[in-house]
């Protein structure tokens, strides 16, 4: 009985993330419907993926499996991938990314209705930074933010771990470009960069603050590391997407963002590199 359970359970398989072109006709009818998040497929089902279609999907014991044909892919097929899937590295950091990409959809979803980058004037101010970056020490600093109505300058600041002031400009636009900050951690190991809005009522409010340090570890060091840990990841795009979440996970975020660059690059149609690289940007601010 327990084997029979177990054989039923096994039936069933749940869509984890789906993007793109991907449709289904369910066994015994004649209907084509668009896959949606959740859904069950079973296994005399019958599914069509379009050739920028992105689908994940897992079984019972919560594995996951990256649809990677393209064309007609019946329910068979993707329980038997399901059941060659062994737990490894890819497994860890494929569930992380299903991860990510679900805590931001609502925001994904946003972005798609305008002009991704676009400025656009409301009420208020609006930045988006991480609290903490590690750098490498000539990596150019790029600062991105979105002006009120009410905005007249924009302030920012360097700051010493001595409490000294090292920079201080006012600025128009909505992009500062920090240029050469390696040369500051020759006397100042710990900076803080700091944010502030001049408004046309003279006010001038807190907007953000980031704590940036120098990398302990050289830049080739690093990625030797990078390179023995995801050896194993023989798809060349999941094992940059792994890099560049452990990279961030550790605050080397323009670390990061330079490999995504590369991977929007090498596969510009490629649904799972534009939607974490999208999430990516949503949670940094980076772009």
């Amino acid at each position: 009985m327990l084997f029979t359970g177990v054989f039923v359970n096994a039936q069933k398989i749940k869509v984890e993330w789906v993007s793109g072109n991907v449709t289904v006709v369910k066994k015994g009818g004649n209907i084509t419907s668009k896959v949606k998040k959740n859904e069950t497929i079973d296994l005399g089902d019958r599914l069509f993926l379009g050739e920028k279609a992105l689908l994940v999907v897992s079984d019972y014991s919560k594995k996951l499996y990256e649809v990677k044909k393209k064309g007609y892919v019946s329910g068979v097929e993707l329980s038997d991938g399901l059941l060659k899937t062994e737990d490894s590295e890819y497994q860890r950091y494929l569930a992380y990314i299903i991860k990510e990409l679900k805590s931001h959809e609502s925001g994904m979803k946003s972005t798609e209705k305008g002009i991704p980058g676009a400025p656009s004037r409301g009420n208020d101010f609006m930045i988006t930074f991480p609290d903490t970056i590690i750098l490498f020490d000539n990596e150019p600093l790029p600062v991105r933010w979105i002006s009120s109505i009410n905005t007249e300058m924009v302030n920012v600041q360097l700051i010493s771990d001595k409490k000294d002031i090292l920079l201080d400009l006012d600025l128009n636009g909505d992009l500062f470009w920090f240029n050469n900050i390696g040369t500051y951690f020759l006397v100042n190991p710990i900076l803080s960069f700091v944010v502030y809005e001049r408004r046309t009522d003279g006010n001038k409010l807190f907007k953000s603050k980031t704590i940036i340090k120098q990398s302990m570890i050289e830049y080739g060091d690093m990625k030797k590391i990078l390179d023995e840990e995801f050896k194993q990841f023989l798809d060349p795009r999941l094992n940059a997407i792994a890099k560049a979440t452990k990279l961030e996970s550790k605050h080397f975020y323009l670390t990061a963002l330079d490999i995504y660059k590369i991977l929007m690059l090498d596969y510009p149609d490629d649904e799972m590199v534009k939607i974490t690289f999208q999430a990516f940007t949503d949670r940094t601010g980076l772009e």
